[in-house]
């Protein structure tokens, strides 16, 4: 079986099969993303994702936007074999981690210092 090594003090094996149901998730996420930005640039949208506030409108887009680009971010670090390192250290992101945010970019240590 082929598995996918990461960087780092603690290598951790990524197996095929982890992968596979990670590369699932993420899809699935891109797909809903996808239709969330389409509900909302529809003119005269109802339901949950209505509102008549151009600000509250531009949030939910910019949002959308942004976690759609994580998310196909993740699946091209999955197609060019970097996935689970973080892109700041190289060091193995947690199984964990990547099953909880399965497109997060970095280690928890390198995120909190990202936001701090």
């Amino acid at each position: 079986m082929h598995q996918q090594m990461l960087a780092g003090p603690f290598e951790v094996p990524l197996s095929t099969d982890r992968l596979a149901i990670l590369r699932t998730l993420l899809e699935e996420q891109r797909a809903f993303r996808i239709d969330q930005l389409t509900q909302l640039n529809r003119p005269g949208l109802t339901g949950p994702l209505s509102t008549t506030d151009p600000e509250i409108l531009q949030s939910l887009v910019a949002g959308g936007r942004a976690a759609l680009h994580e998310v196909q971010a993740a699946l091209w670090r999955m197609d060019d074999g970097t996935y689970g390192r973080c892109v700041e250290c190289a060091d193995a992101i947690p199984p964990e981690r990547l099953e909880i945010l399965p497109q997060t970019a970095r280690c928890l240590a390198c995120q909190r210092q990202s936001e701090g």
